[in-house]
């Protein structure tokens, strides 16, 4: 399989997490990932606290660019979507095979968050808790 970004072979890697470990296609050139269905969903929920966000994104010219599915026969256009955990990443996905391909600092993008936004989440899941009893 052929990265859609670079056309460069993609390699096999392994992202681990304490629960699962899940296979995916790395391109060493560009350093995008493709994930295959149900693959991304397993492991975007993982959140690394931090005091500063910093994101290595593309621009948003190359973040916009046309790719081409690298998995489908028929190399069908991924079709763009922003993803809801932060709104300056653009996920590309195969409307068909249902894989994602997430440029290089997406994922990392996707998984950090700022210790001020997970402390008031715990604030808030605590206040919910002392107003159910």
């Amino acid at each position: 399989m052929n990265c859609p970004r670079c056309n460069q072979q993609l390699s096999i890697d392994y992202i681990n997490d304490c629960k699962t470990t899940i296979e995916v296609d790395r391109c060493t050139c560009c350093g995008g990932i493709w994930f295959d269905k149900d693959e991304l969903s397993q492991i975007e929920g993982i959140i690394e606290p931090t005091f500063i966000e910093i994101r290595h994104l593309p621009d948003k010219k190359e973040q916009f660019e046309k790719l081409h599915c690298p998995k489908c026969n028929n190399s069908p256009r991924l079709q763009k979507a922003v993803h809801p955990r932060d709104k300056k990443v653009i996920i590309d996905y195969c409307p068909y095979c249902k894989g994602i391909w997430l440029d290089k600092g997406e994922l990392e993008a996707i998984q950090q968050e700022s210790f001020i936004i997970t402390i008031g989440k715990i604030f808030n899941f605590l206040s919910c808790l002392r107003t159910h009893k």
